[in-house]
């Protein structure tokens, strides 16, 4: 200190400080203002980055999804990386297995541990059955089909839910892990650009801030959607047809998976969300010509909705609790069939 003046230094140090307090009150006051005027939902952790899935969930903990003062839920998964009671691995099971491969809607996000359908399902089928839910929020059908093949299958299952959302097509694109070459599955790395995003976000506290989750969806839209498309016009240009590229890739893996499931003597059952697949009238039109051929067993679970009330869960997905329960049910009614 000269004269009585700071040095450049001392100066440029008082000027950071400054500047890194009015960022936290800046971060403090918004945080505080977004919870009271527009509180954002946040689910701590998310899904962790996987180079052979793009996305999977982390073994043995609880994932809480919130909007705060409005809905809470925990989401529990066990050592396998599924939601609901851990089914330990084995040679012989006492037990016939049942697995359910699905999205966000199988893995019962809105709903609590034993409201998710596949937990109604393995209580209504009893003691001669275990249900074991591989379901992830976000997968496609690539990586259905590569979960069961690299683990589902050592259940040794006795049958196989695939759930379809109307997301599903696209998603295919999102993270491509399974493709089919010469009438075999193929199961590749994850090339989907921003999943390596998940690598540091992911189990980050940053999940909970509400400024966080005011931007997130909107930012990972406005990057995601372009490289979706992208991936899309490169396989639709690589084989041109008549039928939407989505729309083929789709059923060129389904038609696989029931053919080889067949063959294994794995019943498999296809339920779609909320009249969801009549938007994809190629898929639809596959689903029923396998249907016909025993290859597998459609149900619409409209059906089994009709004058019965189901209100959507306060978090959005249009399966709420008493949606699971009704679902659980009647699939236990199916599988009990083909005893």
């Amino acid at each position: 200190m000269e004269g009585g003046h700071l040095s450049c230094g001392k100066r440029l140090l008082a000027a950071l400080i400054a500047a890194l307090i009015a960022v936290v009150i800046v971060v403090v006051v918004g945080e505080l203002m977004v919870r009271l005027i527009r509180p954002q939902p946040s689910m701590y952790p998310r899904w962790q980055f996987s180079s052979e899935y793009g996305t999977m969930l982390f073994p043995d903990r609880e994932m809480v999804h919130e909007r705060p003062g409005q809905w809470r839920f925990i989401y529990t998964t066990n050592a396998n990386q599924c939601r609901g009671e851990l089914i330990p691995i084995s040679n012989s099971y006492e037990r016939q297995n049942v697995l359910v491969l699905g999205d966000s809607y199988s893995f019962g996000t809105g709903v609590n541990d034993d409201e998710v359908y596949a937990a109604v399902l393995s209580e209504e089928l009893g003691d001669g059955y275990d249900t074991v839910n591989f379901s992830v929020g976000g997968w496609g059908l690539t990586q259905h089909i590569r979960r069961f093949y690299e683990f589902g299958r050592l259940y040794d299952p006795t049958a196989v839910i695939v759930q379809f959302c109307d997301n599903d097509p696209r998603d295919n694109y999102k993270n491509r892990v399974t493709t089919v070459e010469n009438g075999k599955f193929v199961f590749r790395t994850s090339t989907f650009r921003l999943n390596f995003l998940k690598r540091f976000l992911s189990d980050s506290r940053i999940q909970k801030s509400q400024l966080y989750n005011l931007i997130r969806d909107p930012l990972y839209m406005r990057f995601a959607r372009p490289t979706l498309t992208d991936a899309m016009r490169r396989a639709g240009e690589a084989d041109p047809d008549s039928v939407p590229v989505e729309q083929r890739f789709y059923n060129e893996l389904l038609e696989l998976f029931a053919r080889d499931l067949n063959e294994r003597g794995i019943s498999l059952i296809v339920i779609s969300v909320d009249g969801q697949m009549s938007a994809f009238p190629f898929i639809e039109e596959m689903v029923g010509e396998l249907d016909s051929e025993g290859l597998l067993i459609y149900c619409e679970v409209l059906d089994w909705f009709e004058g019965k009330p189901h209100p959507k869960s306060p978090e959005g997905h249009v399966w709420g609790r008493e949606a699971h329960r009704i679902i659980g049910t009647e699939l236990a009614a199916v599988i009990r069939e083909l005893e």
